[in-house]
């Protein structure tokens, strides 16, 4: 098992994500392990972990896998920044003892149990999970099944058919108080009960489960036609994920798919302290005081960080870097900017362009502004300097940033549908 010795010593976190790697995929028909193979041009398993990795609501993540593949993990692990995923652990035979395994190394009160080979979750469908399970100790993903399903007999002849209106489709991750789920392991391991998925386990030694809306993008991965559907999935950014199957009253619309221009905006303040530098647009101004903030107080690429999650709808900087988390404190927005574009590149879109203003009395920004045009063009991997745009102004002496108490920003973000 491979442990990072920094974070050892760490309190527990609130949630642990536990990501199952472990098995062989034979149904897809490769050498090469499923969660192996390339998905948009990275590992399927690394999408799964960098989902949990960017949400601040995770503290740790643990992925179980084969014997022979952790050290092949942790250099993947390592290559892409992963710092959440705390530890490597050997899988068992079954996947049933892999979750076992691996809930026995997570330290989280809450435990996420997903499999690496569904790519596509959403953080919007992992919150409505979570909140399902602290309302009732425990809940899954299900989505309405859209086929008429029958139960048929060993003579092949159909038995009976469920009313479809009943039946739900069940997904990962799902999500446990972390002491629950470990027990309900436990007590299975020593009886010989096995189920084909978390929930059974916990349903089978009497406790509710909650259903929290799932997503019909989140696909797994099983077979060769799931990896086509999912490379169609992630270019046209997952249309119709959250909702009724297509034969439901919404007349079988896709939410999403003409979305292929989107605009966010953005606004941001920040009031002027004493001892701390003055950075803006990534660049470190001079300056007799500095801007108060949690991170570096970046105000310019906050107002642009806020346009692009509006664009896509994921809310604000305040959700995805809370202040209350010691892990941003005097964090660099660039960085934080960073994160947030790799969301819209994630969904398949480009940057149209991006129009911000500076709002202060004092220092005058004209001589620092090519120089932020240029970190902004960079991170949202601008094709040309025109689609950046930044200026300044003051407000006459009017109003806070007229009194030289601080400094605001707002911006424009344009976003394209990749082709």
């Amino acid at each position: 098992m491979l442990e990072r010795k920094e974070d050892s010593a760490a309190s527990p976190p609130a949630w642990s994500a536990v990501v199952v790697a472990a098995g062989r995929g034979s149904r897809m028909g490769t050498a090469e392990p499923k969660q192996y193979l390339a998905l948009a041009g990275k590992p399927i398993l690394l999408h799964a972990l960098e989902r949990f990795e960017a949400m601040p609501e995770i503290g740790e993540i643990v992925l179980v896998t084969g014997a022979d593949e952790i050290g092949r993990c942790e250099a993947l692990c390592a290559a892409h920044g992963l710092r959440k995923v705390r530890r490597i652990v050997a899988g068992g035979a079954e996947r049933q003892q892999s979750v076992h395994r691996g809930l026995a190394a997570a330290t989280g009160e809450w435990v996420l149990v997903h499999d690496a080979v569904r790519p596509l979750v959403t953080p919007e469908a992992v919150r409505r999970c979570m909140a399902q399970a602290e309302a009732a100790g425990a809940a899954v993903l299900a989505v309405p099944v859209k086929d008429t399903i029958k139960v048929v007999d060993e003579a092949g002849r159909i038995a009976a058919t469920p009313d479809r209106r009943t039946l739900r489709a069940v997904q990962t991750p799902q999500a446990f108080r972390r002491e629950l789920l470990l027990a309900c392991h436990e007590r299975a391991a020593r009886e010989g009960f096995a189920a084909t998925d978390d929930a059974g386990i916990v349903e089978r030694y009497g406790h509710p489960v909650a259903v929290a809306e799932g997503e019909y993008s989140n696909v797994k991965i099983t077979t060769p036609e799931d990896l086509t559907a999912a490379e169609w999935l992630l270019r046209i950014g997952r249309p119709g994920a959250v909702g009724t199957p297509p034969d439901a009253d919404n007349g079988g619309n896709t939410k999403g798919a003409g979305n292929m221009i989107r605009v966010g905006q953005g606004f941001d303040v920040h009031a002027f302290a004493e001892g701390r530098p003055l950075i803006v647009g990534g660049v470190t101004i001079p300056h007799e005081r500095g801007l108060l903030g949690h991170s570096d107080a970046d105000v310019l690429l906050h107002a642009i960080a806020d346009a692009v999650l509006g664009a896509l709808g994921l809310g604000d900087i305040g959700k995805h870097f809370p202040d209350t988390d010691p892990a941003y404190k005097d964090a660099d927005s660039v960085k934080l900017l960073e994160h947030v574009w790799s969301l819209a590149k994630e969904r398949g879109y480009r940057l149209g362009n991006v129009d911000a203003t500076i709002i202060a009395q004092r220092p005058k920004m004209a001589p620092y502004i090519p120089q932020m045009a240029q970190t902004i063009a960079r991170v949202l991997e601008a094709d040309e300097p025109s689609q950046v745009n930044v200026k300044a102004t003051t407000t006459e002496r009017l109003g806070f940033t007229g009194r030289e108490e601080g400094i605001a920003a707002q911006a424009a973000v344009c976003l394209v549908k990749q082709a």
